[in-house]
This record gives C-alpha cells, structure tokens and sequence, in this order.
C-alpha cells in the first residue's frame, strides 16, 4: 500500500490491497502523511474481522478538488472518510444531514455514506470528552473549563462539547477577532453554565486561567520544536488539568507537569475520537485496546 493516496491512485482496480482488504474507509487532509488514523483504524478494522483497508488521502486544497474527492469516494463505494485540516467545515457544507455538535460547531470530522446520504458527524467533541474522563475521572460537567485557541477548527468542537456537555464555567481564550463573540453568542443557548471569552493579550486572562480547573491547548503552538508556550507556566497550580491535543509530548505539557499539574497530550483524543467514527460506520465500538496498541510508538 502507499504511504499516500491522491486522485490518480483512486481507480476500482487500485483499491484491492492485498487479495484481502479491500480499500473502503480513509483520512482526507492536507497534508495528510502524518496522519496516524490509518495504523489506528487497521487495527480495529482487522481486530472486528472486516475486509476493509483504511488508508491517507490527500486531497487538493484549490477550488472543488476536496469536493470532487469525497464525490469519488462515493462512487468508488466508500463507506465514509475521516476528514482533517483544513477541510472540516467544507466537510459539513457538504453533507445531506449531521449531528448536532457538526451543525452547532460548523464543522464535522467524519462522513458516513449510506444509501446514497451523507451524513456528517464530529465525533472530536466526544472523543476529547471520554479523554478528559479517562485522564482525571471527572466528567466535563464537573470542571471549569478554558479553551486556548477556541476559534480554531478543533478549539471550536471542544468548546461546543463544553457547552453541550453543561460546564459551569466556559472560558474562549483567542487572538482578538469577531469569531469570538460569535462563538460565545452561539454556544450560549446551549450551555447550562456562564461563557465568556478572554484575548490573549488582556491583562484579565491570568485571573481567568487561575478560576479555570481544566486548560485546554488547542492552538498549534507545540506542533514545532521552537514554539512559544501558549501561556506562561506560572499560572498553572498542581489541582489544575492540562489537555494539549497535539499528539505529541510537548514543551507546555512538560512545564505543566513539573508544576504539579495531571496532564496529558492529544493520543487518547485521537484515538476516542477514532473509535467513535468507527461506531458510525459499522453501529458498534471497536476494539479499544487494539486501537491504543496500534498508537503507541
């Protein structure tokens, strides 16, 4: 198999794999040879005995070509797709019906196909939710929570998770834009709990950092060596949470620990958020264990 599917490689006669597996299920992004999703979605595809292959897609960012894509897709016979940077709202755009967090959020990270529909989920909201639960044993109901970089694709769906989920406290913390206070206006109706938003540069955001139980990195700083930290390491205290959905260990992550704080990175994100658009795909859970196996270095 490629490392790396486009277009061209995308032909009926291409897709049988190995005489066994038959390619069906996929990742669209740019760039995508990164992705870990297909180790992790083999695993559970070949734990639960299915057929199917799973491979990365990259898709062009220019004009409809993302669009022509998972029209292909279709045709081809997929069953549905994953679908990452930087495609998830025209992912959305592009569906028959979708879940409630998609449409609250506007944008979805998994197409099912079925019957000739396609229906968008985003099952990053649960995924970072059962994480969350998995890391500190206490449900987003329960904490307060700040979202860095909340107007990001990602920092949207989490901070639309928070807001369904009924967190006390919401804080979205972002670079000042009007997407703020439209995020903050849309999510409002649905959260049982107070929401309010911060920028990075107001004097206020320590203050609200310190009231916060749950910090939430979902900038992209992290992803390079050499990345400033998305806040100060100082005003995090040993009782707080610190999520960074980057999958890797990172230097934030580090700081937060040895100031005391219970931490984690993005891998039991990556890995629920998978495990959940397996569900939407076959109507049961896959194989958890296997699914983690297949992610760990």
């Amino acid at each position: 198999m490629r490392q790396v599917y486009q277009l061209n490689d995308l032909a009926p006669a291409q897709l049988n794999t190995d005489g066994l597996k038959t390619v069906r299920l996929g990742v669209l992004g740019n760039p995508i040879v990164h992705s870990k999703s297909p180790q992790m979605q083999q695993a559970a595809l070949d734990a639960a005995a299915l057929p199917h292959a799973y491979i990365r897609i990259l898709a062009e960012t220019e004009g409809t070509a993302f669009e022509d894509m998972v029209k292909h897709l279709r045709g081809l016979g997929f069953i549905g797709a994953n679908v990452t940077i930087p495609f998830k709202k025209r992912a959305l755009q592009l569906a028959d019906t979708a879940d409630a967090l998609s449409s609250l959020c506007g944008a979805a990270n998994t197409l099912i196909f079925h019957n000739g529909t396609c229906h968008a989920a985003n099952t990053d909201g649960p995924g970072f939710a059962q994480a969350i639960c998995e890391m500190s044993g206490t449900s987003l109901s329960e904490l307060r929570v700040a979202i860095l970089g909340a107007c990001g694709g990602a920092g949207s769906a989490l901070a639309a998770q928070c807001a369904l989920a009924g967190c006390p406290a919401l804080t979205l913390v972002n670079r000042p834009r009007p997407e703020l206070r439209q995020l903050q206006d849309t999510l409002s109706p649905h959260c049982s709990g107070h929401i309010s938003t911060c920028a990075f540069a107001e004097r206020d955001l320590r203050t609200c950092i310190e009231n916060t139980d749950l910090i939430v990195n979902a900038t992209a700083l992290g992803l390079h060596p050499g990345d400033a930290l998305p806040l100060p390491a100082e005003w995090l205290a040993p009782h707080q949470l610190v999520y960074d959905i980057v999958t890797h260990d990172t230097p934030f992550r580090a700081q937060a620990a040895a100031r005391g704080c219970t931490t984690a990175n993005g891998l039991s994100m990556l890995l629920w958020q998978g495990a959940y658009a397996f569900e939407h795909w076959f109507g049961f859970l896959p194989d958890i264990a296997a699914m983690r196996t297949a992610l760990m270095p």
